[in-house]
C-alpha cells in the first residue's frame, strides 16, 4: 500500500557548463551550475529517489506498485524537468518513436512541450526552420557556424508556452527558464553547439529532421480556461495545466503537481513548498488543492 501523495526523498539535480543558478534559488541548495532538475524521472539514465516504504527509485517503485501509481500504463509515459538556460543551449532535435526504433536507439521517440516559466529581457528561443532547407544546406551551415540564421528566432516571455514535435530542430536561448515535459525519454541530436567541443550527432539528426518551413504560430500553446485550471499545453502526450483556484480535481490517470511559488495544500493537510512537487498516484481518485496565492502547475499523461 502506498499514500495518496509521494514526495522525492532528494533532488535529482543536473550540473550542465550552460546552467546557473535559477534552480538552486528555487529549491534552496547550492550549485551555480544546475542546469536541470528531474521531477519523479522514472528514466533509466537518472531515476529520481521516492520517499515511501524506505526510500526507493521510481523505477522499483513502478515496479512494485504499478497498478496503484500508473493503472492504465505498461512504464512510466512521461518526463519532466526544469532547465535553466543560464547560456545559450545546443540547437538539437529529437527522434519520433518510429525513427528512434529505426536508428536502433534503446530510448523512446521524444515529442515535448516547454511553458516559460521565467525570462530575462529579451530572451529566445530557437523552434524550428525559417524556410524550407535541405541537408546540404544544414550541413553547410554546421561546417560554417551559421545555423541559427535557418532558424525561428521567437522573443519569449514569462507564461509562453509550445509545443515541439519530434523531429523539429529547437534551442533555448540564453536567460529562458521552463518547465519542459516529455515523453520517458531522453534521447538528443545535438546539431550545432557553439565550439563547446562536445559532441554531435549530425548524421542522426539528418535522419531525423523536419525540413520543411515551420510556422511558429502553428506550435504556440493557448491558454484554455477549465474548472479552476487554465491548460498551456495539450498534446495526444501529456498536458500541462497552471492551478488557478481552489479545485477538486478528478485524477484520470496519475498526476505531477510542481510548487513555484507560495505553498500548495492538498486535501487540507498535505503541503507541497516552493521548488517542491508531489507524484499523485493513480489510486487518489481526486484530491482538493489549495493555493491562494500560489503558483502550481500539474503535469498529466493522456490516457
Amino acid at each position: 500500500m502506498i499514500p495518496d501523495f509521494l514526495f522525492q526523498a532528494e533532488e535529482n539535480l543536473v550540473e550542465k557548463p550552460w546552467g546557473g543558478r535559477f534552480i538552486a534559488e528555487l529549491k534552496g541548495v547550492e550549485g551555480d551550475r544546475i542546469g536541470e532538475s528531474w521531477e519523479f524521472s522514472a528514466h533509466p539514465s537518472r531515476p529520481s529517489k521516492v520517499d515511501v516504504d524506505g526510500v526507493l527509485d521510481m523505477i522499483e517503485l513502478v515496479r512494485k506498485f504499478r497498478e496503484e501509481i500508473i493503472d492504465g500504463f505498461e512504464e512510466f509515459p512521461i518526463l519532466v524537468k526544469i532547465i535553466d538556460a543560464n547560456e545559450d543551449l545546443s540547437v538539437q532535435v529529437h527522434p519520433s518513436e518510429e525513427m528512434a526504433k529505426l536508428l536502433g536507439e534503446k530510448d523512446h521517440g521524444k515529442p515535448e512541450a516547454w511553458v516559460v516559466i521565467d525570462a530575462e529581457e529579451d530572451a529566445k528561443i530557437y523552434l524550428g526552420f525559417r524556410e524550407d532547407v535541405s541537408p546540404e544546406e544544414l550541413r553547410r551551415a554546421v561546417e560554417e557556424g551559421y545555423v541559427l540564421s535557418l532558424l525561428n528566432e521567437v522573443k519569449v516571455g514569462r507564461g509562453d508556452a509550445f509545443y515541439i514535435p519530434a523531429g523539429t530542430i529547437h534551442a533555448l536561448g540564453k536567460g529562458v527558464r521552463v518547465l519542459e515535459v516529455s515523453t520517458n525519454s531522453n534521447v538528443t541530436y545535438r546539431i550545432y553547439d557553439y565550439g563547446r567541443g562536445r559532441e554531435l550527432h549530425l548524421e542522426k539528426a539528418l535522419k531525423v529532421l523536419n525540413f520543411s518551413k515551420t510556422n511558429v504560430e502553428d506550435l504556440r500553446q493557448r491558454e484554455r480556461r477549465l474548472n479552476g485550471l487554465v491548460r498551456l499545453i495539450d498534446t495526444e502526450f501529456f498536458r500541462v495545466d497552471r492551478i488557478a483556484e481552489n479545485v477538486r480535481i478528478e485524477n484520470e490517470a496519475f498526476g505531477i503537481l510542481l510548487c513555484l511559488k507560495g505553498t500548495v495544500r492538498l486535501n487540507g493537510r498535505f503541503e507541497v513548498r516552493r521548488g517542491k512537487s508531489v507524484l499523485v498516484p493513480a489510486k487518489t481518485k481526486e484530491f482538493e488543492v489549495e493555493v491562494d496565492d500560489a503558483e502550481a502547475y500539474l503535469i498529466t499523461p493522456v490516457v
